[in-house]
């Protein structure tokens, strides 16, 4: 069940100190993404040559990726990628499009586990917490469904830890490909959601054809792109079907090494009804793709 409901998008050129105030005020939501690098653009275009401009305006190419990605978030994928003739080139241009949106969503979730880790060492050094870094710790935690004890932050911490962490660009690139028909699908095209998600808040998404009488869900509506990226890298942060792969990426971080898409696959039986044929297929994906070139991308700085 993919299921998951997410705040839009406000917050698109922050310094990083404001971005901090603002995450002390929040409750629930992780705030705009942070990171050390050019203002995000956001952009818009009906047909995919125009992306394909803008693309070439920022000097992007996937063979080029030492040069650092640009941060750009589109409000919806073109709606004319079905007439691209080429496979290859579909492929080509649906990973350029949705690379940036992974590494900005991505770099949320490292800025919020810093902020975790900085609130152990706290602890570790037997000192009491502020009541701004009590705050921090109970946003992230309602944000990630986990119960939070003010006489014992540490359990918390630990639990936390499991969940705020990254899903690597491979593994989000092949289901993202996978789940939206290459950016093509009905729900992708008219509700920006490229993952499947559901909702069961009536009139928040758009209701599929064939669902089953008497049944509620809805497909999630988003108002980007990018907050469907984000929406699902909390889904699998935060939902109990998902946590063998949480397990496995845990697992990974105690051995020091970094997570990698093809292994944390295997925590995704429950994604969809055919298990470990999805696993597999996804994992084909991205040997097929060579996605595991993503794995170093970056962002680009200033200057």
């Amino acid at each position: 069940m993919k299921v998951k409901h997410t705040r839009m998008l406000e917050k698109l050129f922050l310094p990083p100190l404001l971005v901090l105030c603002l995450l002390l005020a929040s409750c629930t939501e992780s705030v705009a993404p942070v990171y050390q690098g050019p203002d995000i653009q956001i952009i818009g275009h009906e047909f995919y040559k125009d992306l394909e401009f803008e693309f070439k305006r920022h000097s992007y190419q996937l063979d080029a990726l030492d040069k650092g990605v640009p941060s750009i978030i589109l409000k919806s994928l073109p709606g004319d990628l079905h007439q691209i003739r080429s496979g290859k080139q579909k492929k080509t241009f649906f990973f350029k499009a949705l690379l940036p949106m992974v590494l900005l969503a991505n770099d949320e979730i490292r800025f919020e586990r810093e902020q975790l880790l900085k609130t152990k060492k706290v602890l570790a050094s037997q000192q009491h917490l502020t009541s701004a870094q009590m705050h921090i710790l109970s946003s992230l935690a309602e944000r990630y469904k986990i119960k939070l004890d003010p006489e014992a932050p540490d359990q918390a911490i630990n639990k936390l830890l499991h969940r705020i962490d990254i899903i690597p660009a491979d593994l989000v690139l092949a289901q993202a490909a996978n789940e939206s028909g290459w950016g093509t699908s009905r729900f992708s095209r008219v509700a920006n959601n490229l993952f499947g998600e559901w909702t069961f808040i009536q009139g928040q998404g758009i209701i599929p054809e064939g669902r089953p009488e008497g049944e509620t869900y809805e497909v999630q509506k988003f108002a980007t792109v990018y907050e469907s990226v984000r929406s699902y890298l909390q889904n699998l942060n935060s939902h109990a079907a998902y946590k063998p792969l949480r397990q496995i990426r845990a697992e990974s971080r105690s051995a020091g090494i970094n997570p990698d898409g093809l292994k944390l696959a295997e925590g995704l039986l429950r994604y969809s009804v055919r298990g470990e044929d999805y696993v597999r297929e996804l994992q084909a994906m991205i040997r097929k793709n060579k996605l595991s070139r993503f794995a170093s991308a970056k962002l680009r700085t200033r200057g």
